[in-house]
């Protein structure tokens, strides 16, 4: 994990560690780190999940990284209730997100900055409420 920390490097390397420490405190996982040879976005990454629940897919890069989440069609009504309470950007991503095989939307964010993070926290406590103090 430090070796990614280094990688992304910048600013983008303290956002990663936080969002990385918060996930770990606030859900109790531990991250999994993967390679993927999928043509969509191949490399390293880190999935976030506990008991089969999903809090998506993380992608180092160069001063930012990337996530990959899914929606299950279920969480729609949580989703569109909290969009006027994530950056505008972020609201359009989701209204605009496309079908994940026919159970879900599936979103692809990059994260470069401290908005991104909370974005992605208030989407989170979308799939699973927070537990643990952060």
């Amino acid at each position: 994990m430090e070796d990614i920390s280094a990688y992304i490097s910048g600013e983008s390397s303290l956002l990663w560690q936080s969002l990385i420490d918060y996930m770990q405190k606030t859900y109790q996982l531990k991250p999994k780190m993967t390679y993927s040879g999928c043509s969509g976005k191949p490399g390293w990454n880190i999935k976030l999940q506990k008991s089969g629940q999903s809090f998506g897919t993380l992608y180092p890069e160069k001063n930012s990284f990337s996530v990959m989440m899914v929606f299950s069609y279920k969480l729609d009504p949580i989703m569109e209730a909290i969009l006027p309470m994530l950056s505008p950007e972020m609201a359009d991503l989701y209204r605009n997100a496309g079908d994940y095989m026919k159970i879900g939307k599936w979103i692809m964010f990059q994260i470069n900055n401290a908005t991104g993070v909370e974005d992605y926290k208030k989407m989170v406590a979308v799939k699973l409420p927070p537990k643990f103090a952060s």
